[in-house]
């Protein structure tokens, strides 16, 4: 999945700033070039602007084999072997340092959490807990719903959430455009990610987080999602889009 995917890319990318100033992930952009396949694959890492205490940032870039072959040491790596799959910008800072004024406007926040429903996932139900808006839902798959819902999620082993958890909770969710239903999508539909941005605002703290996501726009099939991730306090974590 596109969201264990951004993951790891993150996780890959903490590690090297680990010991810089720069230790906490601020924003990210994701392209997705090829499909990835459950297999070996490598993380390239480019620092492309370093600062000392200023922000960063980096590119990151998964890459597999076609036969998904293991990388057994550098003095090995072939670039013309392997395909890049998804290519990452990150831009690393210190929130622990950040200044400035904090301001909402027309912030969607989120409805009371007790009006959401338990709600199982056909995909990675073994790994969280959700409950959701299920008044966004159409009756059956042929009616009309709301592109837009809230829902609670955390991972069933009660692990907190983390910078690397972030881009998982940003996709992995129902796409917006399917609660339309069949009839005004002409059929079951697969909507994939081709590219997602997450600006980071605020170091997790929780093990729950709260996600709103609206669609306004399907155009030629193609559309956009808007989307928040919040502490169950009230406290914003990051935006995506």
């Amino acid at each position: 999945m596109v969201s264990y995917v951004m993951s790891i890319i993150t996780d890959s990318v903490l590690k090297v700033f680990e010991d810089k100033h720069q230790k906490d992930t601020v924003a990210l952009n994701c392209f997705f070039f090829n499909k990835t396949l459950a297999g070996n694959l490598i993380v390239e890492i480019e620092e492309l602007k370093m600062s000392r205490k200023g922000y960063c940032i980096a590119r990151a870039v998964l890459k597999q084999t076609k036969d998904l072959d293991r990388l057994t040491d550098l003095d090995s790596y072939d670039p013309s072997e392997w395909t890049d799959k998804v290519q990452t910008m990150f831009t690393m800072g210190n929130m622990d340092s950040e200044e400035g004024i904090t301001s909402y406007h027309k912030s969607p926040g989120f409805s009371d959490l007790d009006k959401l429903e338990p709600f199982t996932y056909a995909f990675m139900n073994e790994f969280i807990d959700s409950k959701f808006e299920m008044s966004s839902l159409p009756d059956n798959m042929e009616d009309s719903g709301t592109p837009e819902y809230t829902q609670l999620m955390n991972f069933k082993d009660q692990r907190p959430t983390d910078f690397k958890s972030i881009p998982y909770w940003c996709d992995m969710i129902l796409p917006p455009p399917i609660l339309l239903g069949q009839r005004v999508m002409g059929g079951p539909v697969w909507c994939p990610t081709m590219q997602i941005e997450i600006q980071f605002k605020r170091k997790p703290t929780g093990k729950q987080i709260v996600a709103h996501f609206i669609t306004n726009h399907v155009i030629n099939g193609r559309f956009d999602i808007d989307g928040q991730i919040w502490e169950t306090n009230g406290d914003i974590l990051a935006t995506t889009r």
